[in-house]
């Protein structure tokens, strides 16, 4: 059973919709059930995202009316090129739409199918499509206005309490995972479950930082929540990278081992006491047993030294990580607008930049042109009065589910739910209807079923089918000023919306067989392409936007990877490959000579060996003479760069990381024999 605050927001949403239905009566507008359908759109139990989806559904109807008013006198003595103009502008706002991933690329998308929704009704009579666009104009507005006052005046909730509860859940599961890493008692299945479930969550926080602002939320905070996502990215691959650090450190210097536990214990209790308070003493105190375990300059010479300092590196990131995400997670829930500062600082951090599979974008888009040309043609062919709307809804649901990787399920249950609302509408026309006479009993009519629909809206397993159904009725119902209502009309022009959808539904089956598996593969070819695109020369300023953007192309990597059934460790490792020739080409201007030469020969080798893979069109065993290059540059630089003790660590840790990363468990090369030991997780899926 809903609880009762879903509840309320099913009896404000249907008060919301009856305001608006009454009032465009009373206006006595042509479609008043656009005012009470768009009411149900629009709304949301959260203030942010209703603000901010009545903005953008203004913003869309607008444009989208607009041209109509502009196309439809200028290309209606002409169907078949007034089909293309429709087709090409839906298909151009919704590639242009599929470029934003928060709640503004709602306005876009609407407008491309906005023009469809009034043009093609008025194909018949053009001069029509003023009163058309402008009453449909009016009845949205008016359906937007009811729903943002009503909204806001009972019981509005905010959205930046549940940003609070999702980044709880995700710091909960980051803490159990990297506790699990710290404390060495990791198994792979509840790992890999965890990092999934991060993910998740990791990705839904996108869009309501979007709305944050839309509900009044104070800069400070949402600056924080932005820094807060941006930090959360990087934990996976820092975990990553101690995790193998670890590993190679029990594996090849065991004596070391004694020496580093004690520093993990503490590390693990100052993890779970984090959650009290990210207090800058003990985060200072843990740093400081960190530094004082740091082998000298010197030291660096023995390679058993250097695994100490690089597990004593990815621990420092970790903890200096996990300070700022705690603190920003404070900062947040109490609402602090004091100025955040970070602990956690690198040369590669900057903001995110959303990595886009513009041939993948593409192709859905000209699939969806494709179709609304093809229903189109054959609306025009078959001479179906209100063939219209099928073209319409087929439109529709191509925008709507575009940027699935499997849209065809959604479309199907679009279809059915569709179906359902035709039948319920026809219930409420001829059944129900004729028997009222005044506007009381025709809301005391709807009361019911509409309040318990709803309120199931608010669930989200239950939202696109109650809303489908709650918005597909109240428009098949056609409610006008006055009764009217013939059986052979109402079937004829609302059969072909389900037919519109079925249309859409076995076209996509049809182009856009492919899934999720073919986005998983073209993501890992973007990966390799952009190691191999390293070894070409590039500003720091690029080098830290393509850092960037492969990082929010692992958020979308993994998932895929998961659903498909393959390892998402993989993936990680390929990105910190990435990562570590990053710091090296950051890092090699600073020395000189045969060392500079030896870290620009690891890059290109490492460019090499990608290029390979892509070639192959499979993932390719690291050459064995890469790895024995790697030695040789560390060799090169002790001798090298002892005056610049910083630089001569950074790249140390770079190429330990990189070669941890191409092999797991191998450190040095010993006698020219390479150790391929598979640590946890590790299961050599093919691609």
């Amino acid at each position: 059973m809903p609880p009762a605050r879903d509840w309320f927001y099913g009896a404000r949403t249907f008060a919301a919709s009856m305001i608006a239905l009454y009032i465009a009566m009373l206006m006595q507008m042509p479609r008043p059930y656009w005012a009470m359908a768009t009411v149900y759109i629009v709304s949301s139990p959260f203030v942010g995202p209703t603000s901010s989806k009545a903005l953008y559904r203004a913003v869309g109807t607008l444009l989208g009316a607009s041209a109509a008013v502009l196309f439809v006198p200028m290309f209606v003595q002409s169907p078949y090129l007034l089909v293309l103009v429709i087709a090409l502008w839906t298909g151009i706002l919704l590639f242009l739409s599929l470029h934003l991933r928060t709640a503004n690329s709602y306005a876009l998308m609407l407008a491309g199918y906005t023009l469809p929704l009034i043009a093609l009704p008025v194909v018949d009579n053009p001069l029509a499509v003023w009163d058309v666009a402008e009453a449909r104009t009016e009845e949205i507005f008016l359906g937007i206005v009811c729903a943002a006052v009503v909204g806001s005046m009972f019981w509005p909730r905010r959205l930046a309490p549940v940003f609070v509860d999702a980044a709880g859940k995700w710091f909960a599961d980051a803490s159990t995972y990297s506790q699990r890493f710290l404390s060495r008692t990791v198994d792979p299945q509840e790992v890999s479950a965890l990092r999934g479930s991060m993910v998740a969550t990791f990705n839904s926080l996108e869009l309501m930082i979007g709305q944050l602002p839309h509900e009044g939320a104070r800069p400070q905070t949402v600056r924080n929540t932005k820094e807060l996502r941006g930090r959360m990215i990087h934990l996976l691959p820092v975990v990553d990278a101690l995790d193998d650090a670890l590993y190679a450190l029990e594996r090849r210097t065991p004596e070391l081992v004694a020496q580093f536990a004690p520093l993990l214990e503490q590390a693990n209790a100052w993890l779970q006491d984090t959650a009290a308070g990210a207090s800058v003493e003990r985060w200072q105190a843990l740093r400081n047993q960190l530094d004082a375990l740091q082998p000298s300059a010197e030291a660096l010479d023995d390679r058993r030294q250097l695994l100490l300092s690089n597990a004593l590196y990815r621990l420092g990131e970790w903890i200096d990580l996990w300070q700022d995400c705690r603190s920003l997670q404070h900062a947040i829930q109490c609402e602090s607008q004091d100025t955040w500062r970070a602990v956690y600082r690198h040369w590669r951090l900057g903001r995110l930049t959303p990595f886009l599979d513009r041939g993948l974008m593409l192709y859905s888009v000209v699939s969806t042109i494709t179709a609304i040309i093809v229903a189109s043609v054959l609306w025009i062919l078959l001479g179906w009065t209100d063939g219209g709307s099928a073209v319409i809804l087929a439109a529709v649901a191509c925008s709507f589910f575009a940027s699935m990787d499997d849209p065809a399920p959604q479309i199907y249950r679009f279809f059915f739910w569709t179906a359902m609302s035709v039948l319920f509408a026809s219930l409420y026309l001829f059944l129900i209807l004729p028997n009222l006479h005044d506007f009381p009993m025709l809301v005391l009519a709807f009361a019911v079923p509409f309040i318990c629909v709803g309120t199931l809206t608010v669930q989200p397993r239950f939202y696109l089918g109650m809303l489908l159904t709650i918005v597909n009725t109240s428009s098949f119902i056609s409610i006008q000023g006055a009764y009217d209502a013939d059986f052979l009309s109402f079937a004829n022009s609302n059969l072909a919306g389900p037919m519109g959808l079925l249309f859409a539904f076995v076209w996509t089956l049809i182009a856009r067989p492919f899934g999720s598996e073919l986005a998983a593969k073209r993501l890992t070819r973007f990966s390799w392409r952009d190691i191999v695109g390293l070894t070409q020369p590039a500003t720091l300023a690029e080098h830290r936007h393509l850092g960037a953007q492969m990082l929010d192309r692992l958020m979308q990597h993994l998932p895929r990877l998961a659903m498909t059934g393959q390892d998402t460790g993989v993936a990680l490792r390929e990105l910190r490959v990435a990562l570590n020739l990053l710091d090296l080409l950051a890092y090699s201007p600073r020395v000189q000579g045969s060392a500079q030469a030896l870290v620009r020969q690891v890059v290109a080798e490492v460019g090499a060996y990608f290029q390979a893979c892509l070639k192959a069109g499979e993932r390719l065993p690291a050459p064995s003479a890469l790895l024995m290059t790697l030695d040789r540059t560390r060799r090169a630089l002790n001798a090298q760069a002892q005056d610049d003790h910083e630089t001569r660590l950074h790249l140390l840790h770079a190429l330990s990381g990189l070669r941890l990363a191409l092999l797991p468990g191998v450190e040095f090369v010993v006698g020219g024999e390479l150790e391929e030991p598979l640590p946890h997780g590790i299961d050599g899926a093919p691609l």
